[in-house]
């Protein structure tokens, strides 16, 4: 029976280590993914509301860039976030009672992501869409 039956090799301790750093990587770059999917979709929501309370569609695509750049947005992005807004009328053709949908992109680097250089980006788009108030002038 050899000499160090029952423990284990120095050279598998380094692959279980390689192992490791990899899954924490993985993990951490999964979990800032999700923080930063999280981010854009609030600031989407925000966007859409403040769209939805303003007064006519001119008002609605200023108050919706305006909601973007107060959220952590502008900072987290390599560049700026762009917000695109878009609606659809009532039934009887007008802005109140109709629905304003606002989406929000956001480049981000793979670096921030992971925590160590990696080369590239992610794009993460969302969209929210909010009811205009129909009584609301």
């Amino acid at each position: 029976m050899p000499r160090d039956a029952g423990f284990v090799n120095a050279v598998e301790v380094v692959y279980l280590g390689i192992a490791a750093l990899v899954a924490i990587t993985f993990l951490g770059f999964i979990g800032r993914l999700s923080a930063a999917g999280v981010q854009v979709t609030n600031a989407s929501q925000d966007a859409a509301r403040a769209a939805a309370i303003a007064r006519d569609p001119n008002e609605a695509r200023t108050a919706a860039d305006a909601a973007v750049q107060r959220s952590g947005l502008p900072g987290r992005c390599l560049g700026d976030p762009s917000a695109s807004m878009s609606w659809n009328p009532s039934d009887l053709g007008t802005w109140q009672g109709g629905t304003v949908t606002v989406t929000v992109s956001c480049n981000v680097s793979n670096q921030a992501l992971t925590g160590v250089w990696t080369p590239g980006e992610r794009t993460v788009t969302v969209s929210d869409t909010q009811v205009v108030e129909r009584f609301r002038r």
